[in-house]
């Protein structure tokens, strides 16, 4: 046998894979377990006495705490400016109502409800960036998104009612609203700047917020008492993986678009659902299994082309 015939020869599958199309796909995953790695840990607190309002703005200031080294160095090829301020300010708004809403209709909604309703957000951004021509909606995008959420609504438990009260019920309807212009409004801000550095700087935006209403709360609402070491200890660990979930997530949507990766991320509800059946050691039904599998051949049938640049989206 000669030498050459001795060399390892390379892996042709991976060849096959441009690099960039293989970045692309872990940012998505990286996006979509550190998404559902959020709620996982959240879960787990309410069991104990974690408090919402102390736990959201604890999250938020640890989130903006941890991404200011990298702000501040993204920072210097990209300086700040207050035309750069106006536009990044709202968009942190809307993350941060998104955010707070949920917790809230989590609190007043069974989490069926809460999850069969948000899983319509897709379906908004979808709508509003066609309008806006940013997207070009493939024929079958449509039967996907329902296959999609046909597939989630089976994946649930359905042991538990659909119920609550309006105050959850108005919650999630926002939470809906914000969710969908948010990522429209970071979809149009990621075509002009740096996605990781405008990630970082909403986050930034909401520690400083967060950081005010806390010690605002605190002064002038003696019944929330004090920080305990559980909303503290929570508080860590969920803005340390919301922080790294957010800059993930608006990676993934500046490369594949906002309508293409809020379809992509309806897998993590069955997924989630699935995950905690086996953590909790609970059998998933077959009826499950069959929702897991509607969303993942959704997923492959609305597909989604991103329209050139237009005037509307390059002049704000």
């Amino acid at each position: 046998m000669s030498s050459s015939t001795c060399v390892k020869q390379p892996n042709k599958f991976l060849n096959k894979i441009p690099p960039g199309v293989l970045l692309e796909k872990l940012w998505i995953v990286g996006a979509l377990v550190l998404g559902a790695a959020e709620p996982i840990i959240v879960k787990y607190g309410y069991r104990g006495n974690l408090e919402p309002i102390k736990f959201f703005l604890i999250r938020n200031i640890i989130g903006g705490l941890i991404v200011a080294p990298l702000f501040l160095y993204l920072n210097r090829s990209h300086p700040s400016n207050i035309k750069l301020l106006k536009r990044v300010a709202p968009i942190a708004i809307l993350l941060m109502t998104t955010s707070l809403c949920t917790i809230l209709a989590l609190r007043n909604l069974s989490a069926i409800t809460v999850l069969t309703i948000v899983t319509t957000t897709p379906a908004l951004v979808a709508l509003i960036n066609q309008k806006l021509g940013r997207d070009i909606l493939g024929k079958r995008f449509w039967f996907g998104f329902c296959l999609c959420f046909a597939g989630v609504i089976l994946s649930m438990p359905f042991g538990e009612s659909f119920s609550g009260d309006w105050v959850g019920a108005i919650a999630v309807f926002v939470a809906i609203f914000s969710s969908g212009f948010y990522r429209i409004k970071m979809d149009e801000i990621t075509r002009d700047h740096d996605s990781i550095y405008i990630s970082t700087y909403c986050f930034i935006i909401l520690g400083v917020l967060s950081a005010i209403g806390l010690s605002s709360a605190l002064a002038f609402m003696p019944s929330l008492g004090t920080i305990t070491g559980y909303d503290l200890g929570y508080g860590v660990v969920v803005g340390i993986c919301a922080a790294l979930a957010n800059i993930t997530f608006i990676k993934a949507l500046s490369l594949v678009g906002a309508t293409r990766i809020s379809i992509i991320t309806m897998i993590q509800r069955p997924g989630l659902l699935f995950i905690a059946a086996l953590i909790l050691h609970e059998i998933p039904t077959w009826i499950q299994a069959i929702g897991i599998a509607f969303v993942v051949v959704g997923i492959n049938f609305a597909k989604v082309k991103r329209a050139a640049i237009t005037i509307l989206d390059s002049g704000s």
